[in-house]
């Protein structure tokens, strides 16, 4: 199997993983719903990962080597009045230069999701003109677009999540490298809080 088709596989199966723990947890969100007339729990994200987490464990995703932890701040100018900053954090396994697929959570007031993404991005060198240790500095644009299962908040079912936005990568840390950038996307289907956010956000990477 030639390296193209072993990395489109290895994007079929993170993404078909992520889907079919993002369809779980809609399922166990529905019926929480429909039981917490009776004062069953409502579902939680720590619940929540805790069940993404076992189906990456069980597909072996987890011993990857190639990721980047991405934590950011969120703004949602059109988001319920009090509600419209929050944070969230995105872990991406990283297929090739290219391609990253992953996990995201958001939290924004009142409101929650868990999403699987896939993201799409183009590293580019600006500065290599100047040499030295300017060749290390990268600017990454990139777009991601995935599903979202809202553990809390107005929405029910699964929400759409788009961002494009562009990162600069710098530096050597732990056998990886830093990156601060910033991005604008939506939510779709999420009820109150659908609508345009910004991200800003500082994360690091290992690997491609």
């Amino acid at each position: 199997m030639n390296t193209q088709m072993k990395s489109t596989a290895k994007i079929l199966t993170l993404t078909i993983t992520l889907m079919f723990a993002a369809f779980v947890l809609g399922a166990r969100a529905q019926t929480n719903s429909v039981a917490s007339a009776t004062n069953a729990p409502l579902p939680t994200i720590a619940g929540g990962l805790t069940q993404i987490y076992d189906a990456l464990a069980g597909s072996g995703l987890t011993t990857a080597t190639n990721y980047a932890v991405e934590p950011y701040l969120t703004y949602a100018p059109d988001a319920p009045s009090g509600n419209r900053v929050g944070g969230g954090a995105l872990i991406v396994y990283n297929v090739s230069t290219f391609v990253g697929a992953g996990l995201g959570v958001d939290y924004l007031g009142q409101f929650s999701l868990v999403s699987a993404n896939v993201t799409l991005r183009v590293p580019t060198h600006p500065l290599n003109f100047l040499g030295g240790s300017w060749t290390n500095v990268a600017v990454v644009p990139f777009v991601m677009a995935g599903v979202g299962t809202p553990l809390s908040g107005s929405s029910s079912g699964f929400a759409a999540v788009t961002d494009a936005g562009a990162y600069v990568s710098f530096g050597h840390l732990w056998g990886g490298r830093f990156n601060t950038g910033a991005c604008y996307g939506r939510w779709d289907n999420a009820g109150a809080y659908s609508g345009p956010r910004y991200h800003f956000f500082l994360g690091w990477s290992k690997g491609f």
